[in-house]
């Protein structure tokens, strides 16, 4: 049981870190319909991080909602056909 903590515990830790395009850049939180976002973003890039529960989200909702609140945050554009991630992490680059 403590083996499977400690290997747990580092790796739920990182859940909401940044990646390595938007570590060490500016942060700020957005909701936007039903979905709560933690945005981080740096230069080109930004990633938004679902903060909130929901019981199966569909996937293009949350990737329109997670789009908007990286749009909001940082004041930039987002280009659409960078957007990637899952329902958890919405990954794009962003036009300042």
């Amino acid at each position: 049981m403590r083996l499977l903590l400690c290997v747990l515990l580092p790796l739920l830790s990182a859940c909401a870190a940044p990646g390595v395009g938007a570590m060490g850049g500016s942060k700020g939180s957005a909701t936007v319909g039903a979905y709560s976002f933690d945005v981080k973003f740096r230069g080109g890039h930004a990633e938004a991080y679902r903060s909130n529960i929901a019981l199966r989200p569909m996937a293009r909702d949350v990737f329109a909602a997670g789009t908007t609140a990286i749009e909001r945050v940082t004041g930039c554009h987002v280009v659409r056909s960078s957007v990637r991630g899952d329902v958890a992490v919405i990954q794009a680059d962003i036009l300042c």
